[in-house]
C-alpha cells in the first residue's frame, strides 16, 4: 500500500499553512490544512504486488475568513493539478466560525510506489 500522505504535506509546505495529517485534538493555527485518505486502491496487481494504485486525497482548507479560504484554496489547487493530481471534488463550507474548503484529487502511483503517472 503506498502512504502519499508525505508527499502532499511536503508539496503544500509553500502555502505556509499548519498541516495536519487528520484532525486532531491538538492546538491549531490558521490557516490549516487538514489531509486525509477516503480511497487507496490497488487498481492493478502481479505476483500479489501492486503495479498501479489509484489513491484519493481528501484536502480541507480552513480559516476564519471566506475569502482567505477560497485563496488558500486555489494556492492548493495551483500546487496540486501540476504535480499530477485530478481534482474530482471541491466544495466550500461554513463550520461554525470557521470557513473550510474540502477538495478531493485522485493520483495513479506506479509500482515504485514513488511515481504519480500523469
Amino acid at each position: 500500500m503506498t502512504d502519499i500522505i508525505p508527499h502532499v504535506a511536503e508539496l503544500l509546505a509553500p502555502t505556509g499553512a499548519q498541516i495536519e495529517l487528520s484532525w486532531q485534538d491538538t492546538c491549531v493555527t490558521f490557516p490549516l490544512i487538514v489531509l486525509s485518505v477516503p480511497s487507496n486502491m490497488a487498481a492493478e496487481t502481479s505476483g500479489g504486488d501492486e503495479i498501479l494504485t489509484n489513491i484519493t486525497v481528501q484536502v480541507d482548507a480552513y480559516t476564519l475568513d471566506k475569502k482567505n479560504t477560497v485563496d488558500l484554496a486555489k494556492s492548493i489547487d495551483a500546487i496540486m493539478t501540476p504535480a499530477g493530481f485530478r481534482r474530482g471534488i471541491s466544495q466550500p463550507l461554513t463550520e461554525g466560525e470557521l470557513e473550510r474548503y474540502m477538495m478531493q484529487y485522485s493520483c495513479t502511483v506506479d509500482f515504485t510506489h514513488q511515481n504519480i503517472l500523469i
